[in-house]
């Protein structure tokens, strides 16, 4: 009976589904300027959020922020065994770069490629959701405390991000 009973809840497991955020914002609108702006991720389930400084275009911290989350994974491996992972983002473009394995800027093909890389090595999907929707834009600071499970390592982050 134990036996089934573990099996069960390994199975459960198995099918849990973890969410994760990331978006990029930049304080002018042009899309190409190299500026300083925001990069960000959420994993709500887990109770993480992470933010820092970056420089580069919107366009390029889109992906900055999108390779942080995939290496704070790949880092933090552990926590996110048997869960299906879903990420999204707010940035139409980078989605449908990744997804539809379409050409891109010149200056983001190191990153494009990178995340590909990542791609190959993590199982995850990746979805775009409107600005509203998107917790690493909105809505971080509702994120309840959670004890936190994990031992989470943060440490290689800022080698990513330069």
């Amino acid at each position: 009976m134990d036996k089934m009973s573990n099996a069960s809840r390994i199975a459960a497991v198995k099918r849990l589904e973890i969410k994760c955020y990331f978006s990029a914002n930049t304080p002018e609108r042009d899309k190409l300027k190299k500026q300083y702006g925001l990069i960000c991720f959420a994993i709500p389930g887990v109770g993480v959020v992470y933010k820092t400084k970056s420089f580069g275009s919107q366009y390029e911290l889109e992906y900055v922020s999108f390779l942080s989350l995939l290496r704070f994974i790949e880092v933090n491996q552990k926590a996110f065994d048997n869960l299906k992972i879903n990420i999204m983002c707010s940035s139409p473009l980078l989605v449908y770069q990744m997804n539809e394995n379409s050409g891109c800027l010149s200056e983001l093909r190191q990153y494009r490629h990178l995340a590909l890389v990542y791609k190959q090595r993590l199982n995850f999907s990746l979805s775009w959701v409107p600005e509203a929707e998107n917790r690493a834009q909105n809505g971080m600071m509702d994120l309840p405390p959670l004890k936190v499970a994990f031992d989470f390592n943060f440490e290689d982050l800022p080698k990513i991000i330069g």
